[in-house]
């Protein structure tokens, strides 16, 4: 058989909804497990009206089980006569056991007395209310109401719940709500109540679906019907609807039927930029743009609204209201931004905190500005200089204008409007794109400007959070500093910009001004290493290698990973591998000693073994000089090639040297001997020792 419980609640947040029934399923199986009822799975679905779990094929009853109780010690098992004791005979009627059940066994603090007790299980029947119960109650809501004499603290209120085994009703009792067979159709369709039948989901969907007022409670199916019903619409126009992922997702869970409701607009709110235009839509009042098929935004809408109406152009016409107000806001701030222009903007942000202790957000402009001037002459890119300079000086203009104000996530893109009002159509393009990415792994900026002057505001951002201590821990990071990190590690890699991470950020903290405390700056390397370390395994590399390369932090990150992929490639050879067991042993024997002779003296080298090593050192010192210095990855395999040559002189040298000679002199000349080796297996910057 199957159970079934429906949490029949108030309007609940749409952002309530996944964690609200994933939460289920978890607590579902671990609650059987708690309570060993078997069963084949469980199923969480529901709306925002109704959290729904069904448990499939849950066993009649709890398993039984054995399980061994520890008593008394073992002397206490019997008296000298050879009679129970009153401790052990207590024990064993406490178990439910005769006394002459009870065992002695061994244990890490000696012997002890020991019932085996078997717990029989119990119907399922039985211990569903407490399984049910502890399942409407166990859900964590980010934000609770109280709203009855228990004190329940739940996303919204509880207003029905149905408890079914099989077809029979399972009572319990939450917040003054008793369970029953009964749920409810659509809110805007009457309070009827329907009588679910059985604890099947599916009977269960089809039995709200084939309502009067279908009601679609499987997720999946809801979207399903939701993409069809907006695209639907949209082609009934000729058009195509944006099929925003993150607006599906929350119509979703904000329907339990979704109907497609289309309308137009004035075209003269077409003149507004296009993200103002769809933002409005998507983000205020949950509409879907419409385009054709060049992507040209049209003056039409698709509203989504919770079932069929008979009153449907009633419906549109209080959507066109709510549009036009909300399009007719935009103009006005727009307009007023337009008047203002981002030299005002930029005044206002002297009046704008960037963080405590560091200053306002003028200032950091500031600083972006230099250090992006300072970008683009350290890569070469001089001739982007004006408009960079542009760019980074009103990156943040925006974030003092009556749009931003009002629409947050269009930071950045409003900045590049004003900055083509102004004329100023390439800065345009790199401050619409200075916040990019938006996430670890969406689109970074297209141009190199744009990729100069996100760079810098992102690094400038970190490095001060960082000189003030503000460091994420945890899952805590209120400044998004892991995102920045990212951004800025994937621009400097993907835009194969020719400077090091620590040429950054000291140029970056020199900005800032003289005084400024320093509580964690050097920290942010081991920050960003993680970062790149994650960047290189999602390329396919082997992260681990970046430990054998201590010195990334000195190198354009695009060498870095050259670096990594060459050693990767040699690594598991089997010449170099011998080479890398040798080099080895140089680095014990040096850690060691005190090298105190930097040069190798050839008069001192007495055996056959240690003059074979010396000549193979300055064979292969020749071979480097000779190789190419360009820093890609065929480069680095050059030089790793070199190294096989130390195969058999290492191997000979250790076999046959006795490093620490009585005569110190030869002793010092071996070990500076061993010191030169080990700096010409190092010669790529990468620790080998550490592969």
């Amino acid at each position: 058989m199957n159970a079934l419980l429906e949490i029949g609640v108030e309007h609940l947040p749409a952002r309530f909804m996944a964690p609200a029934l994933s939460q289920l399923e978890t607590l579902a199986a671990s609650l059987l497990a708690e309570k060993r009822i078997s069963y084949k799975a469980v199923h969480a679905f529901g709306t925002y009206r109704r959290l729904v779990v069904e448990i499939e094929d849950i066993a009649d009853k709890s398993a039984d089980v054995q399980k061994e109780v520890k008593g008394p010690p073992a002397k206490l098992l019997k008296d000298a006569a050879g009679n129970f004791t009153p401790q052990s005979a207590g024990f064993a009627q406490k178990n439910g056991i005769a006394p002459e059940k009870l065992t002695v066994e061994e244990t890490d603090k000696g012997p002890f007395i020991f019932a085996r007790v078997k717990i029989k299980g119990e119907k399922t029947a039985k211990l569903l209310p407490e399984i049910f119960t502890r399942l409407v109650t166990g859900i964590e809501f980010a934000k609770n109401m109280v709203w009855e004499d228990s004190g329940l603290r739940y996303g919204r209120p509880i207003r029905s719940l149905i408890g079914l085994y099989g077809d029979k009703v399972i009572k319990f009792t939450v917040a003054g709500v008793t369970s029953s067979r009964y749920t409810y159709p659509l809110s805007s369709f009457g309070r009827k109540p329907i009588s679910v039948k059985t604890a099947d989901r599916r009977a269960y969907a089809d039995l709200l679906r084939n309502q009067p007022q279908p009601v679609l409670v499987v997720p999946q199916e809801r979207r399903e019907a939701l993409i069809k019903t907006v695209s639907s619409e949209a082609k009934a126009h000729g058009y195509e609807a944006d099929l925003d992922e993150n607006l599906i997702t929350e119509t979703v869970w904000f329907t339990e039927h979704p109907v497609a409701v289309s309308g137009d607009f004035e075209i003269k709110f077409l003149t507004l930029p296009k993200e103002l235009i769809t933002t409005v839509l998507k983000k205020q009042i949950k509409m879907f743009p419409v385009m054709n098929k060049k992507g040209e935004l049209q003056p039409y809408f698709i509203a989504v609204r919770d079932g069929i109406s008979v009153n449907q152009n009633e419906v549109r016409d209080g959507f066109k209201k709510v549009m036009s107000a909300r399009l007719s806001d935009a103009v006005f701030f727009f307009e007023n931004d337009k008047k203002d222009g981002l030299a005002t903007f930029q005044e206002k942000l002297k009046n704008i905190q960037f963080l405590e202790g560091l200053g306002n957000l003028f200032e950091k402009a500031e600083r972006t500005q230099k250090l992006a001037a300072w970008l683009c002459e350290k890569t070469g890119n001089t001739a982007l200089a004006k408009t960079v300079d542009y760019a980074a000086q009103y990156a943040y203009a925006d974030l003092a204008s009556h749009v931003v104000y009002e629409f947050p996530e269009l930071q950045g893109y409003m900045g590049g409007q004003y900055a083509a009002l102004a004329g100023q159509k390439e800065a345009a393009k790199a401050m619409e794109e200075f916040y990019y990415p938006l996430s670890s792994s969406s689109p970074l900026p297209q141009t190199m400007a744009g990729k100069l002057v996100s760079l810098a505001g992102k690094i400038d951002t970190l490095v001060g959070n960082f000189l003030i201590g503000q460091i994420p821990t945890g899952s805590e990071d209120p400044f998004a500093l892991r995102r920045q990190a990212f951004g800025a590690v994937r621009i400097l890699l993907e835009g194969n910009l020719n400077v090091s991470v620590k040429e950054l950020v000291e140029k970056s903290a020199s900005l800032y001004p003289a005084g400024t405390p320093d509580k964690g700056l050097k920290e942010l390397p081991g920050f960003l290493g993680q970062r790149f370390a994650l960047i290189l395994q999602e390329h396919g590399h082997d992260s681990r290698i970046l430990e054998a390369v201590a010195n990334w932090y000195n190198l354009p990150l695009t060498q870095a990973e050259s670096l990594v992929s060459a050693l990767e490639t040699v690594k598991n050879g089997a010449e170099f591998a011998a080479v890398l067991e040798s080099a080895k042993r140089v680095n014990n024997i040096l850690k060691k000693a005190d090298v105190s002779a930097t040069t190798v003296k050839e008069n001192l080298l007495t055996e056959p073994a240690e003059k074979a090593l010396f000549n193979t050192l300055q064979t292969v010192q020749k071979k480097l000089t000779v190789l190419p210095t360009a820093h890609d990855k065929e480069s680095y395999l050059a030089v790793l090639k070199t190294y096989d040559a130390f195969k058999e002189p290492l191997e000979k040298f250790f076999k046959d040297v006795m490093v620490n000679a009585e005569d110190v002199a030869i002793k010092n000349n071996r070990l500076a001997l061993l010191a030169a080796v080990r700096a010409c297996l190092n010669s790529t910057g990468a620790d080998i020792t550490k592969l």
